[in-house]
């Protein structure tokens, strides 16, 4: 039997995507798009739309549209897995405290048993 290690729950957005940017160790910055899969107070797991560089060197900028606010929100990540060539995870470094909340809060998974209602 597995049990859940995580400190952090993970939240799944539905169709958000984002940008990876990057250097490679001749410090060409290179950029992909992304699916976000899912999202945690420490991290990021994304699927790429092409392979990462195998010689990335330093940080990693992963940017978004923030899903209810529209609000454009970036982040520094290093690479702390990689699942497939088109699957890894980033765990954050160097971010501002607090706009991990309010990343986690506008991407609160909803399930089939929840019923969104948004009054103005």
């Amino acid at each position: 039997m597995s049990f859940e290690k995580r400190i952090h729950r993970r939240v799944k957005p539905r169709g958000l995507q984002a940008g990876i940017t990057y250097k490679n160790t001749t410090l060409r910055e290179t950029s992909l798009e992304a699916d976000i899969l899912d999202i945690s107070y420490s991290g990021i797991r994304v699927k790429l739309q092409n392979p990462l560089d195998t010689d990335i060197t330093g940080k990693v900028k992963i940017t978004m549209i923030l899903p209810e606010s529209g609000s454009p929100f970036s982040i520094h990540g290093v690479i702390k897995h990689q699942h497939t060539d088109l699957e890894c995870g980033l765990h954050y470094i160097d971010h501002v405290e607090g706009s991990i909340d309010d990343l986690m809060f506008e991407c609160v998974e909803l399930d089939e048993t929840t019923l969104l209602i948004k009054t103005a």
